[in-house]
């Protein structure tokens, strides 16, 4: 007990002195600031009728340093400031107080929500430095666009399982690509060009099993794969 009693005293005493160095830190540079600062822990704004039209608070009920805006009628419309992990946060409301307009940004990244977050959609912003944009009903996400690492574009289709139904992209050598998937998310079509040529793959959801061509040449030709991935019989036409 006697030890126990020490060590609150010491904690007292160290608060004590803890607070006072912080006291004066505080009124030195408050001094230094000059007489034409104003300091305060919240500063109400009114309209010239005296209504309440906006807050700036260092610490408001969220937890937020923040500016926070008010309608004629007093409804919350929105506010910007700072959230508890240091992160900027940008929120607009409709008069009922639904959000319509949200961005926030994180350590590196930034993510923009226009629309009713939790029905229908759209999102702007990027992820691990990718930049992206979609399309959500408020559980999923069914429409991507986004960069490549050398800046190719892709665009994805997911269904209602959230697996991949149709993909689009431009590769690094300039060659488009159009994949169609079954609704397990398994790939069947690929679409695309590729150095002249034109392709059409077909497969079974695991491999390939039909390709269709045409060569830059203008040489047509159909080939059938096995299980394995081999060649089984090819027809081709000779261009004219």
């Amino acid at each position: 007990m006697r030890r126990q009693g020490w060590l609150v005293g010491a904690m007292l005493a160290a608060s004590l002195v803890g607070g006072a160095v912080s006291s004066a830190l505080l009124t030195a540079r408050l001094d230094a600031q000059g007489a034409g600062v104003v300091t305060a822990s919240q500063v109400n704004i009114v309209d010239g009728a005296g209504r309440l039209r906006a807050i700036l608070s260092g610490d408001d009920e969220r937890g937020m340093a923040s500016l926070a805006f008010y309608g004629p009628g007093g409804a919350f419309r929105g506010h910007v400031g700072i959230d508890a992990d240091g992160h900027p946060v940008l929120r607009f409301t409709d008069p009922a107080g639904g959000t319509r307009l949200l961005a926030r940004v994180g350590q590196e990244d930034g993510l923009v929500t226009v629309g009713d977050e939790t029905a229908r959609h759209a999102l702007v912003g990027s992820q691990s430095g990718t930049p992206f944009f979609g399309l959500s009903d408020g559980r999923r996400i069914p429409m991507q666009l986004t960069l490549g690492d050398e800046g190719q574009p892709r665009v994805n289709l997911f269904n209602r399982r959230g697996q991949p139904a149709i993909g689009m992209i431009v590769g690094a050598n300039d060659a488009p690509f159009l994949s169609v998937f079954d609704a397990a998310g398994a790939q069947r079509v690929t679409l695309g060009t590729v150095q002249g040529a034109t392709v059409v793959n077909l497969g079974d959801g695991t491999r390939t099993r039909m390709v269709l061509g045409v060569a830059e040449n203008g040489r047509a030709s159909l080939a059938f794969y096995d299980d394995e991935g081999g060649m089984e019989r090819e027809v081709a036409a000779d261009a004219r």
